[in-house]
């Protein structure tokens, strides 16, 4: 009987242990799925934080403005952004009334595209966005408004239709100072350059290898017009030595021609 019994309680503790262990396997299961992995729910003027999103919000003047990373833009009346654009017959106009309330930022060398941020404290908007009034050589007038906004990434994905894969150029005129010849190579008739180039305020010196025929076009005192390469970085300042850094110079040619 006694031996009976012993089998008798260690099949309870077994069976025990097992509802345990089932009811804990169970429990761990509702949390993983209720609070682990609980979906991010939107609402309005909330930003999806998981991942940025671009949405198409209307059509404006047959250019589209869309929204990044934000569902709705408010203003202090409670105005939204859609009753707001409609009163405006064109982008000028429009951002004509927007300018007071708005800093800008950046602007591109693509044709014109421009950063603003809303100013703090603004007496417009109830939030502090990115705006993207985008002006390309290709065409593309569309608008952003954005929140938590890589610009630069932004542009990668597509923004503005840009592909940042493809390079896009413009032209600054300068005045080259002074030509120096650093070295000469007779075989190949190639001269390396020190030239020291002026935009009227500030000045910068570049080195360059050129043929015998650009060393006689280059002439010191003379206008020039440069021309860059520019892979969509965001350039915030005409200083000319920014622009020497940062972007890629193709070419040069007499000012005018």
């Amino acid at each position: 009987m006694k031996k009976r019994k012993k089998k008798d309680n260690k099949l309870t503790y077994i069976l025990i242990a097992i509802v345990i262990f089932l009811a804990g396997f169970i429990l761990g299961l509702v949390l993983e799925r209720n609070v682990f992995h609980k979906e991010v729910k939107e609402d309005d003027n909330k930003i999806v934080i998981s991942e940025p999103i671009v949405k198409e919000y209307m059509s404006f003047v047959n250019n589209k403005v869309y929204l990044y990373n934000i569902n709705e833009v408010k203003f202090k009346d409670n105005t939204t952004l859609k009753d707001f654009i409609s009163n405006y017959k064109d982008i000028d106009n429009l951002f004509n009334d927007l300018d007071k309330h708005l800093e800008k930022v950046k602007k591109l060398y693509d044709g014109g595209t421009t950063i603003y941020e809303v100013k703090e404290d603004d007496d417009l908007f109830n939030d502090k966005l990115t705006i993207i009034r985008c002006n390309t050589e290709a065409g593309n007038r569309d608008i952003y408004f954005a929140q938590s906004i890589n610009t630069t990434e932004a542009f990668k994905a597509g923004a503005c239709g840009k592909n940042y894969q493809s390079s896009a150029s413009f032209t600054k005129d300068y005045t080259i100072e002074k030509i120096k010849v650093l070295e000469e190579d007779k075989d190949t008739e190639k001269f390396t350059l020190e030239i020291t180039i002026s935009d009227g305020k500030n000045k910068t010196t570049i080195e360059r290898i050129v043929d015998k025929q650009s060393k006689e076009i280059l002439k010191e005192g003379k206008k020039y017009t440069f021309h860059f390469e520019n892979k969509y970085k965001e350039l915030i300042t005409d200083d000319i030595e920014y622009i020497f850094s940062n972007f890629t110079l193709k070419g040069v040619v007499p000012y005018g021609k």
